[in-house]
């Protein structure tokens, strides 16, 4: 028979996470995954990341080598709401011909795709 005051070894994650949860809650803070949309267009890609009521000089993104990660904060009067995911892109995007506009609260990624090499014969001399 199992003593009702231990707690099984696979919960104590979950207590941990639920602990912190109240802690962020009593502060008044919220953490979220924003919701994103990823799909292909005629020369590359579209991202585009939910980020509601978000002012852009509120908005961080940081990009190493093909992961981009957007953190973004607001207020509300009962506190703070904090905004993160990270985006792995695909081999063949531009990184250096990324375009990004904060439009109705969405973010919207414009990601190029590298310009190809095209075939090319070559004579022995």
């Amino acid at each position: 028979m199992m003593n009702a005051n231990v707690i099984p070894t696979a919960f104590y994650g979950i207590q941990n996470f639920l602990d912190n949860l109240n802690a962020a809650n009593a502060q008044g803070e919220c953490n979220y995954t924003p919701k994103a949309d990823y799909y292909e267009v005629e020369n590359g890609f579209m991202l585009e990341v939910e980020l509601p009521g978000v002012k852009k000089e509120d908005i961080d993104i940081q990009v190493e080598k093909n992961i981009v990660t957007v953190k973004a904060t607001r207020e509300r009067k009962d506190g703070k709401v904090t905004y993160e995911r990270s985006f792995r892109l695909a081999d063949d995007i531009d990184m250096d011909n990324i375009k990004v506009a904060l439009e109705n609260g969405v973010l919207a990624f414009t990601l190029a795709k590298k310009q190809q090499a095209t075939a090319r014969k070559l004579m022995v001399a």
